[in-house]
């Protein structure tokens, strides 16, 4: 008997659990959900339009930015206290123009010691030369023996190849204190200072950064599905948002190594150079797809359902509710993908009879 009450009161609670779910469902309503009743046409007075296919015309656009194709790091060739500095970021320098003095103490020490080395050396070959007549002249007349001769010719040679020597290491002097004049290799704009007066110049590590405004190039990555169609010269739109310039430029290279990890390869453009272009611009690149054929709305006709696009369709004698996926947009106008298709008469003024 204790069982058989259990079991009831189990069914009991189900019962009272179903009734309340169904009664929030709206079960036990007569009301009909906002938008679900369907209107006769013959009731419609709003305006009716007839969907047509349309050319789609479609762009992709490919982020980028402005790189300097001429940009040179300057670094020293010797290994110096940094003395002075002639220029600051944002200046502009010609061509051999002075950026850079090196403490030239140490060089000009070693420029001395390489001249006083040539005039000692210089000395001491004067002498032996003047020693080797001597000793010909002497031996001509068998007053000394062959190999007295040949010492004096050994020592004249050995100083003429010291003074060779010395006088190539007088060179390297000059040219090392030479080097503490770094110049500009090329024409263009100080980008960035990355050491300062009393930092140690090393060979090989920059001091300075230029790059030649009158060389600047764009860089994109083209998806490989795009990239591999394009060819070198193609003239192609690209725009400079930041500086409100549209403009086609011609490929000049594409690097032909496909980035694994973006599935894309580096494409670069030149372009005519315009005024504000600096390096690290944002740019866009845009690629045009084939033209495709699709529905092309108002965005004004479409209507939200929940998470879900619709639109109100004339179906036969009635007006129904048509769920559909959507696209891009074009020129103010939306595509539909799916769910419309040419012949479909769209009721643009409709609006659900709610009860």
């Amino acid at each position: 008997m204790q069982g058989k009450s259990k079991v009831l009161g189990a069914i009991s609670a189900l019962v009272v659990v179903i009734v309340a779910v169904l009664y929030m469902a709206g079960s036990f309503s007569d009301k009909q959900p906002a938008g679900l009743k369907e209107m006769p046409v013959t009731q419609y007075q709003g305006e009716v339009v007839t969907v047509e296919l349309q050319t789609i015309s479609r762009t992709e656009h490919v982020p980028g930015s402005v790189i300097a194709k001429q940009n040179t790091q300057i670094s020293s060739n010797v290994m110096a206290q940094v003395k002075q500095f002639k220029v600051r970021a944002g200046d502009k320098v010609s061509q051999g123009d002075l950026l850079i003095t090196l403490k030239q103490d140490d060089f000009k020490a070693m420029l001395a010691q390489s001249e006083a080395n040539i005039n000692a050396v210089q000395a001491s070959l004067n002498q032996a030369k003047k020693q080797l007549i001597r000793v010909t002249e002497l031996q001509a007349k068998g007053l000394v023996p062959v190999s007295e001769l040949d010492d004096a010719k050994a020592k004249f040679d050995n100083l003429t190849a010291n003074l060779a020597g010395a006088k190539q290491q007088q060179i390297q002097a000059q040219v090392s204190l030479n080097y503490t004049q770094i110049k500009a290799p090329i024409s263009g704009v100080v980008v960035e200072r990355l050491a300062e007066p009393g930092d140690t110049a090393t060979p090989g590590i920059p001091l300075l950064t230029l790059y030649n405004p009158k060389q600047l190039q764009l860089a994109f990555n083209v998806r490989e599905q795009q990239a591999v169609k394009l060819k070198l010269g193609d003239r192609l739109n690209v725009s400079l948002p930041s500086l409100d310039i549209t403009t086609a430029a011609s490929i000049s290279e594409i690097i032909p190594v496909v980035d694994n990890a973006a599935r894309s390869l580096l494409i670069r453009l030149e372009i005519e150079p315009q005024p504000g272009m600096l390096p690290g611009l944002y740019a866009q690149l845009h690629l045009p797809f084939k033209s495709t054929q699709g529905v092309l709305v108002a965005p004004r006709w479409i209507h939200d359902f929940g998470q879900l696009s619709m639109m109100y369709v004339i179906s036969a004698d009635k007006i129904e509710r048509r769920f559909v996926r959507l696209g891009e947009q074009f020129d103010n106008q939306q595509h539909v993908i799916t769910g419309l298709k040419a012949g479909d008469k769209i009721a643009v003024d409709y609006q659900p009879i709610t009860k």
